[in-house]
């Protein structure tokens, strides 16, 4: 038996975003289609979540090249509890609550749905949403923020009482650069690193780095000195980043890296210097949510959204992303009506 909203009923239809089979190449969206589909029910453990956005990641335009069959596609949710299915006792019905929905990726079995009206996920990777953020707002932080909690955490954080901490991102103004340079502001770093273009670096040093480099004019290695930097965290993920890092990285450093472009660790690492390759993110527990809510709820991260896209313009939304030079993320809007004009 499922709770239901005090409100108006569950529809039994659903506006979703689907995939109709694997596309050509990257970049190839035809495969992309926005349908009516049946409104999922939640089973054992998991919930239903009444979407009220969701956002683009590239990982989102790189899985459509897989056999993903027709599925309901996005990582990213917030919105509020809908419904419970049997032995939920964490949550309760009207909840606001945010996700990431990319639980199997590792294993084949990607669980995805954030793109549509309405979503289901395991009780257990759902967090509440941060009350400082609007719907918009934290549906374009679970993915890229929690990738970025994880990796500063095996990265050994938080680094409490290290003096002068010393933390280079290497891309500051995407998806992983924007709440990375807010954590390690949070979590001490006094000398906060990263590069972008000029355009943005007043962005970047409002929120909390304190040197951005032109990446047109040279590399950040250019501009440090050996054994200058305590944590390199690499969300770009380029060859031979770890190479150029490591004079700059101290012994008893770290580097760790995103894969996905061709990065790697240093085949002559530094003595004392830790490499750790990232894999991928961990969404299917909730306290990582939590976590960030708290630092979210102190005002110590904040979401930076270049523009917000209705759900209808999905195939608009992801030709955007990868075209390149987004800026922080672009939400997508899933509670607006969508009214199909057939000709």
């Amino acid at each position: 038996m499922l709770a239901v909203t005090s409100g108006a009923a569950t529809p039994t239809t659903m506006t979703a975003a689907v995939t109709t089979g694997a596309g050509k190449k990257d970049g190839d969206f035809s495969n992309v289609q926005v349908v009516d589909r049946a409104v999922p029910e939640p089973g054992h453990g998991q919930v239903l979540i009444r979407v009220a956005a969701s956002s683009v990641n590239p990982v989102d335009w790189k899985l459509l090249t897989s056999p993903l069959g027709q599925k309901v596609l996005g990582f990213d949710v917030s919105g509020t509890i809908e419904a419970l299915g049997s032995g939920c006792t964490r949550l309760k019905v009207g909840d606001a609550v945010w996700a990431d929905l990319g639980k199997g990726l590792e294993s084949g079995t990607i669980q995805l749905g954030a793109w549509a009206q309405f979503a289901v996920a395991d009780e257990s990777q759902v967090g509440l949403k941060p009350e400082s953020l609007t719907f918009t707002e934290a549906a374009t932080l679970p993915l890229v923020a929690l990738t970025d909690y994880q990796a500063f955490k095996k990265a050994g954080s938080p680094w409490t009482g290290k003096k002068n901490l010393t933390v280079v991102v290497v891309s500051g103004s995407g998806g992983t650069g924007v709440p990375a340079i807010q954590l390690a502001k949070a979590y001490g770093a006094t000398r906060i690193i990263t590069a972008s273009s000029p355009s943005h670096a007043a962005l970047l040093k409002e929120l909390g780095a304190t040197d951005v480099f032109d990446y047109h004019k040279g590399t950040i290695w250019e501009h440090l000195t050996e054994n200058s930097v305590d944590i390199v965290y690499d969300n770009y993920g380029a060859v031979g980043t770890a190479d150029a890092a490591m004079s700059s990285i101290r012994p008893g450093g770290v580097f760790v890296f995103l894969p996905g472009k061709g990065g790697a660790v240093s085949k002559h690492p530094k003595e004392g210097v830790t490499q750790i390759n990232y894999g991928l993110c961990d969404s299917s527990k909730h306290e990582d949510l939590d976590a960030l809510k708290a630092i979210a709820d102190k005002g110590q991260l904040k979401a930076v959204v270049q523009e917000t896209i209705p759900l209808h313009d999905i195939v608009m939304a992801l030709n955007t992303s990868f075209a390149g030079h987004v800026v922080g993320k672009l939400a997508i809007d899933c509670a607006a009506r969508y009214n199909r004009v057939l000709v």
